[in-house]
């Protein structure tokens, strides 16, 4: 009985289809403004339409290019869902510094606390890296109510100019202390109740709150935040997310409030067919 199940739901698979997403966002956090394009291929794998766990099942191969002020990357990235409430994603990309504002800066001291000033007077320069990450994501919907929790590990490596002194420096993605080859883990869980204007123009609301926690294994830099978050969908294309979070654990931040504050701007364009 199992098997021609099984059978049935890959009778549902489609074959690659080109597709490219693109983003462009500017926020107020350390990264600045940011362009990233991501094109490839995607395919359904099982499942018929309307199925609670195999409605929306794929596999998505693609590339990642991204542009900020302080860094670019390029590479791969791979993305398996075999339900529709679990998503697992790898990447490998390279990463050029540029030496700007925010990389990169070196220190001798893992448990420095690295307050503006501190950072503002340390020699920078560019530099060479990649950076691999492997993320899972456990996502539910019941009725209005969205929740979902995002884990991931990454590598980083970087080989920084001469002058850059020291032995650890502060990543601009992370928001965290590392060592020139170090790993993190993070994890993000959100609540959000959704509130649809327009189902066809794709106008939505979503409110709720997010937490959010990250560790750099070498160095034990670490920060944990919580507060009330707002994405509001004006189109298909186009959202806004507002970001409000309570500082519970972090080096440089060791009161809760004035809270940390983001907005990010976001344009994603995907061809029809």
């Amino acid at each position: 009985m199992l098997l021609p199940y099984l059978l049935s739901l890959t009778a549902h698979a489609s074959p690659f289809k080109p597709m490219l997403r693109a983003d462009l966002a500017a926020s107020y956090w350390d990264e600045g403004a940011k362009v990233a394009a991501y094109p490839g291929v995607q395919k359904r794998l099982w499942g018929p339409d309307g199925s609670v766990l195999f409605g929306d099942t794929f596999l998505r191969i693609e590339g990642v290019a991204v542009l900020t002020p302080s860094y670019a990357r390029l590479g791969p990235r791979v993305t398996f869902s075999p339900i529709a409430v679990f998503e697992l994603s790898a990447h490998y990309l390279g990463s050029a510094y540029f030496g700007t504002f925010s990389s990169i800066k070196g220190f001798d001291d893992p448990d420095v606390v690295y307050t503006d000033d501190v950072v503002d007077a340390a020699v920078r320069g560019p530099g060479l890296g990649s950076v691999w990450g492997v993320e899972a994501t456990l996502q539910g919907k019941v009725g209005p109510v969205i929740a979902a929790t995002f884990g991931e590990l990454k590598g980083w490596d970087v080989w920084p100019a001469e002058r850059v002194q020291g032995d650890y420096w502060w990543e601009p993605e992370s928001e965290l202390l590392l060592s020139w080859h170090d790993n993190t883990w993070a994890l993000n869980a959100v609540a959000l109740y959704e509130h649809v204007f327009d189902e066809e123009r794709g106008r939505k609301l979503y409110l709720g709150a997010m937490y959010s926690q990250s560790t750099g294994v070498d160095t034990g830099d670490r920060f944990a935040r919580l507060g009330p978050m707002a994405n509001i969908a004006f189109s298909d294309r186009w959202g806004l997310l507002i970001l409000t979070q309570a500082y519970l654990d972090d080096r440089i931040y060791t009161q809760p409030l004035p809270p940390y504050i983001g907005l990010r701007l976001r344009h994603t364009w995907k061809p029809q067919g």
